[in-house]
């Protein structure tokens, strides 16, 4: 079995979680898991699941009825949820395969892949309750071996 990668402690504090409050956890997850790749950390049946996203973050699929009791008032309105996911890719032509990959899972196209004014390519989906996840390969942009992130 391979251990999770490690990475530096930083100073300060670090956001290692985020979560969306979904109407039907089972679907999220199962877009999340199966349509794209994340793997399954825990699963509460109808209330919660965890998906590690990236290495030292996990991606948290929150039944929307059960967040008030932490969160306050939640919920969805006539727009998209103030939020994306930003998914860095590799390559324009992977931008291209996880978004197929994407609208294969049930997701819905918001933008198709194309090339932006900043040079980069990009693509937008929603996912099952309206949250936008952006594909992206941005030129400019690295992950140092300790973690950092350059743009």
């Amino acid at each position: 079995m391979s251990q999770p990668a490690q990475f530096p402690q930083q100073p300060g504090p670090s956001i290692t979680a985020l979560t969306l409050g979904v109407r039907d956890v089972e679907a999220s997850l199962a877009f999340y898991e199966k349509g794209l790749g994340y793997r399954r950390m825990h699963h509460v049946p109808g209330e919660i699941a965890f998906v590690q996203i990236s290495p030292g973050v996990m991606l948290s699929l929150w039944n929307l009825t059960s967040m008030p009791s932490e969160y306050g008032d939640v919920g969805f309105g006539t727009q998209a949820p103030p939020l994306s996911l930003g998914h860095n890719a590799a390559s324009p032509a992977e931008v291209f395969a996880l978004t197929d990959q994407a609208l294969e899972a049930g997701a819905t196209l918001v933008t198709e892949p194309s090339t932006r004014s900043w040079g980069g390519t990009s693509a937008c989906v929603a996912d099952p309750d309206g949250f936008r996840i952006d594909f992206v390969h941005n030129p400019t942009f690295s992950l140092l071996a300790d973690g950092t992130v350059t743009v």
